[in-house]
C-alpha cells in the first residue's frame, strides 16, 4: 500500500472505526457527561475551571486509545497495520475522531449536561433554583463573552496533551498511561525550571520567587512577574500583542510537529 490519500478508503476506515468502537465511544461519553455533572455540583462552592480544562484534555487522550487499535494485543494490532489503507488515511482517521469530531461533540455535550441535564436532576429534590430561562441566558452570555484568548489557551492545552499521548501510545505497546504521565511531569518540570532561570537573569534578581509565564506553559498567560524574598514589593511584566500572537503560532508549530511525529511512528510500526 502506497502512502497516497484516497477519500473513499478514508471514509470506509472512518465507518470501520465507528463500527468496532461505538460501545467504547458511548461508554466514554457517558463517563464524560457524568464528570461534567459532578463538576457542576462542585461549582456551587467553587468554579473549577481548571478541572473542566483537564477533563477536556484527558478525555481527548482517552479517545486516542481507540484510534490505532490495541497495540498490546498482537493479533489486533497486526490486523490493523495490514488494513488496505495508507498510513496517511489511518492517521487522518485518528485526527478526525480525536480532533475534528471530538471537539464540537464535547462542546455540545458540555453545555447540555452542565446546564440542562444537571438542572433537571436538581429539580427532583427540594431547591430554590433560578428560572430555567435565566440558565439558558447565562449559557448564551458565557459563550458570547468568553475571550478568544481563553479559547486559544484551552485548545492549545488540548493539543499539548493529546499530541504527546498519541505519540507515546503509538510508540509503546505497554504502560502508555504511566509513560505519558511521567513525560508530562518531566516536560512541565524542566520547562518551568528553565523559564525560572531565564526570567531571573532577565530581570536581574539574584534571590527571588519567580512566577513564570502561565501555570504550566507560556500559552497560559501573556505575562510574568516576580517577588523578592527580601521585599514585599513585586514587579509585573506584560508581553505586547505581537509577541503574544507569535508565541501562540510557535506553540501551534510545536504541536503540529508532535502530531507529525505520531504519524511517523505509525509508519515505523507498519515497516
Amino acid at each position: 500500500m502506497n502512502d497516497t490519500f484516497n477519500i473513499n478508503r478514508f471514509w470506509l476506515l472512518v465507518r470501520r472505526q465507528w463500527t468496532e468502537n461505538k460501545k467504547v465511544y458511548l461508554l466514554l461519553w457517558g463517563v464524560i457527561s457524568i464528570s461534567v455533572m459532578v463538576l457542576q455540583f462542585f461549582s456551587a462552592f467553587n468554579e473549577p475551571y481548571i478541572l473542566y480544562i483537564l477533563l477536556f484534555c484527558f478525555s481527548g487522550c482517552a479517545l486516542s486509545t481507540t484510534l490505532f487499535s490495541r497495540w498490546s494485543d498482537y493479533s489486533r494490532s497486526s490486523f490493523y497495520l495490514l488494513l488496505p489503507a495508507s498510513v496517511t488515511e489511518k492517521f487522518l482517521c485518528g485526527l478526525f475522531y480525536g480532533i475534528f469530531l471530538f471537539i464540537p461533540v464535547y462542546c455540545v455535550n458540555y453545555f447540555i449536561f452542565r446546564y440542562i441535564i444537571t438542572y433537571l436532576v436538581i429539580l427532583l429534590f427540594p431547591n430554590n433554583l433560578i428560572p430555567f430561562s435565566a440558565i439558558i441566558y447565562g449559557v448564551i452570555h458565557e459563550i458570547i463573552t468568553t475571550p478568544f484568548s481563553t479559547i486559544i489557551v484551552i485548545f492549545l492545552s488540548f493539543l499539548f496533551t493529546q499530541s504527546i499521548f498519541m505519540t507515546i501510545f503509538i510508540r509503546f505497546k505497554r504502560y502508555q498511561g504511566l509513560i505519558f504521565l511521567i513525560t508530562i511531569m518531566a516536560i512541565l518540570l524542566i520547562y518551568n525550571y528553565g523559564m525560572g532561570i531565564f526570567v531571573t537573569n532577565l530581570v536581574n534578581v539574584q534571590v527571588g520567587s519567580i512566577r513564570v509565564p502561565g501555570v504550566f506553559l507560556t500559552f497560559y498567560s501573556p505575562d510574568f512577574g516576580y517577588q523578592s524574598f527580601k521585599s514585599v514589593s513585586s514587579e509585573h511584566f506584560s508581553f505586547i500583542k505581537l509577541i503574544w500572537i507569535l508565541n501562540n503560532l510557535v506553540w501551534f508549530l510545536v504541536f503540529f510537529i508532535l502530531y507529525l511525529t505520531a504519524r511517523f511512528k505509525l509508519k515505523e510500526r507498519e515497516i
